[in-house]
């Protein structure tokens, strides 16, 4: 056998290493300065992205709060001012217990009728400051029983005057405050007679 010639070998060596090694991966290139810059301006747009988001969700959760702070503040105080109505309504119903009980006739004297005169006043202003802060008496004898306004504590015979389902009978004024009920009308209920036996 005859040893290769000088020529032979260094065409071996002449190959390109990619033909002598098997299958490496190849090698990939550096990135240039404006691929490495405009992927960090996407990174940097991707990060703006998500801090607008968060921040228009904490716009809106501070927005929401807000509204829902005054929304109780509101509600707090419509509840503050219908405990004292309803303390003012307790004080109205005493002055009209005491003049429809102490009507004075037309042998009183001057002192018993100035005393109810003054009473009289002053259940009229009374009458007049709940009215200027919209409290108004829910009209029930006479009209159709609603539960939402009326308190059905007995229940009467329905007659000509009243038919059934109407109030008959109010024993407690009640009383609306703007769109609320204040205090419903204790009333006494207009029902057949084969109602009230069952």
């Amino acid at each position: 056998m005859e040893a290769p010639r000088d020529s032979e070998q260094a065409d071996v060596f002449a190959l390109p290493a990619e033909e002598l090694l098997p299958d490496e991966e190849e090698e990939r290139p550096e990135p240039s300065e404006v691929e490495v810059l405009q992927g960090e301006m996407a990174l940097l747009e991707q990060q703006l992205e998500q801090m607008r988001d968060r921040y228009i969700r904490a716009v809106a959760d501070l927005d929401n709060a807000r509204k829902r702070a005054r929304q109780a503040i509101a509600e707090a105080r419509q509840q503050a001012v219908g405990n004292v109505l309803l303390d003012l309504l307790l004080l109205l119903d005493n002055f009209e217990r005491a003049m429809e009980t102490v009507q004075p006739g037309s042998d009183a004297s001057q002192e018993t009728l100035a005393i109810y005169d003054g009473v009289a006043l002053i259940y009229r202003q009374l009458m007049e400051l709940l009215e200027r802060r919209g409290v108004r008496p829910i009209e029930a004898v006479g009209a159709t029983f609603d539960p939402a306004r009326h308190e059905a504590v007995a229940e009467l015979p329905a007659d000509a005057e009243h038919k059934e389902g109407a109030v008959a009978l109010e024993m407690q004024k009640g009383y609306m405050h703007g769109d609320r009920v204040l205090r419903p009308s204790r009333v006494g209920v207009a029902v057949k007679a084969s109602q009230r036996e069952t």
